[in-house]
């Protein structure tokens, strides 16, 4: 092969990789804008740098599928186009004058020269789609403008002086995957046409629930805090997650965040025993390593039930399994720790309502036309069927339930046509909390809030009333989305932080 053959070459090459990595590009915008409400950079950062193992089936394939499949079969397309175009298929055409003819023609000529042009115009059309679909300039402008914002108002756990009560209450937080308050209001518009939690709403109603209005409401969801991951940390050690593109610190061998104080930590510090419980692998996105790392929480999830023969070895439901089970062995788990002398901490998660479209199980009905809404419905009763039993333990007294939804929904279709002037918030809810609040209506706050609060629900006196970037609700402090509004703050806490880089991601200066 002569020289100015092996350049050839090594341009078709380029411009067969340019073309595929731009299909990936393109459909991978189009299956993130068709399976997520709102994509943000971070959390696409985030994925790449954590574990996916045990990610829901469905979604993996979908994205196998549409992405990889699409972009394959579009990449061949494109090549069998530009063979055509340029006369390199004249000899298995030789029959054809029509065709022999155009290979003789200037716009013939202009193709066959420029292979690696036309496949880089290709990729740089579908990296600016990418872009502008993801908003990638603004991202960049924002993450890289330093701000000091988080080391102005971090409260550390470690200086804050923390009371407790000299009787420990126990603790039980259920993070409900999804669950905002969209689902029970009419006036959100289509396709929310009935209350479908109920049961959840007359928690919230019934017990203290913190809402940014007058009537039924709830939390912000902070750049930082809308995937389930994100939202869990967020909740736990009052900080958003941050995802620099030199970070690492999201469950590798230097542990998941090293540097924040967590509720965990806060109460493993105490002597409280504590359980994550889980209806998925627990290490999917570094969650497993989080808990652990930050707490010594015992893991119960698909994994260790398989390893402990309670689950069968192919078992296999939606993302491990079905809420169904995890509220008999939340029970399971609660009669256990309850035996002990030393006071608990359950933390768990549901996942049935995830999107798309959530996970239909035996008990759920068909009362409503969209799919989505009968799970939510499904899902309403059996959170207060749980808290129902717990009320009748011996253990219930003394233990305090923290009811809250991760994030907001990411299913794109079924909130597609409510009001766009409509405020989305997260769902939560206090069962038995130790103290009332001085006002739990018209306080505006994020899902970082929780950690303050969380302890407050606990009888646990805070110095100052704030912990983190979080503030106790159930106190008079304002709120940092109080002080500084929800845009401002959402954008400070998206700016690039040092003090957050090198105090909590261990990172270099």
């Amino acid at each position: 092969m002569t020289v100015s053959e092996k350049k050839t070459q090594r341009r078709h090459i380029l411009s067969v990789v340019f073309l595929l990595l731009g299909n990936i590009l393109f459909f991978l915008t189009l299956w993130l804008l068709q399976k997520y409400d709102k994509i943000c950079l971070d959390q696409c950062l985030f994925q790449i740098k954590t574990s996916s193992s045990g990610v829901n089936h469905e979604i993996a394939g979908s994205a196998v599928l549409r992405v990889g499949g699409l972009s394959i079969v579009s990449t061949a397309v494109q090549i069998f186009l530009y063979l055509l175009l340029s006369g390199r298929l004249a000899e298995k055409l030789v029959g054809h004058s029509s065709y022999i003819f155009y290979c003789t023609t200037n716009a013939c000529g202009f193709f066959r020269r420029r292979a690696l042009p036309l496949a880089l115009a290709i990729f740089i059309f579908c990296t600016s789609f990418f872009a502008v679909q993801l908003d990638v300039l603004a991202y960049v402008d924002t993450v890289y403008t330093d701000s000091d914002f988080i080391e102005e108002h971090y409260a550390d756990p470690h200086t804050v002086e923390l009371t407790f009560p000299q009787n420990k209450r126990n603790l039980i937080y259920i993070f409900l995957e999804s669950m905002e308050n969209t689902y029970a209001d009419t006036s959100a518009g289509e396709p929310i046409t009935a209350n479908y939690i109920p049961e959840l709403t007359a928690l919230a109603e019934e017990n203290v629930s913190f809402s940014n209005t007058d009537t039924n409401g709830g939390a912000y969801s902070y750049s930082g805090t809308t995937w389930t991951a994100s939202a869990m940390v967020a909740q736990t050690s009052g900080l958003p997650v941050k995802v620099p593109l030199g970070a690492d610190a999201y469950g590798d061998e230097e542990g998941f965040m090293p540097g924040v104080t967590s509720l965990g930590e806060i109460l493993a510090n105490k002597g409280y025993n504590q359980t994550l419980l889980v209806g998925s692998e627990a290490e999917f996105h570094g969650r497993e390593s989080y808990f652990v790392g930050h707490g010594d929480y015992k893991i119960v999830d698909i994994i260790s039930l398989k390893e402990d023969g309670i689950l069968p070895e192919d078992y296999y439901e939606w993302w491990g399994f079905e809420d169904e089970k995890l509220f008999e062995f939340a029970k399971e788990e609660l009669t256990a720790l309850a035996a002990k002398e030393e006071p608990f901490n359950l933390t768990m998660l549901t996942a049935d309502t995830h999107f798309p479209d959530g996970y239909v199980c035996e008990k759920c009905g068909a009362e409503h036309a969209e799919q989505y809404a009968n799970v939510l419905s499904c899902s309403s009763k059996q959170v207060y069927d749980f808290i129902e039993w717990v009320k009748q333990q011996p253990f219930y007294e003394n233990t305090t339930i923290v009811i809250s939804g991760d994030h907001l929904t990411m299913d794109a279709n079924f909130l597609d046509d409510i009001d766009e002037n409509y405020t989305r918030t997260v769902y939560n809810c206090i069962v038995n909390s130790a103290v009332e609040p001085v006002n739990e209506k018209n306080r505006e706050f994020g899902t970082f809030d929780m950690l303050p609060t969380t302890l407050a629900a606990m009888g646990v006196k805070i110095e100052g009333d704030r912990l983190a970037l979080g503030t106790n609700l159930f106190s008079a402090e304002q709120t940092l989305t109080e002080i500084y509004g929800f845009e401002v703050l959402d954008i400070e806490m998206q700016k690039n932080s040092e003090f957050y880089n090198t105090n909590f991601l261990a990172m270099e200066e």
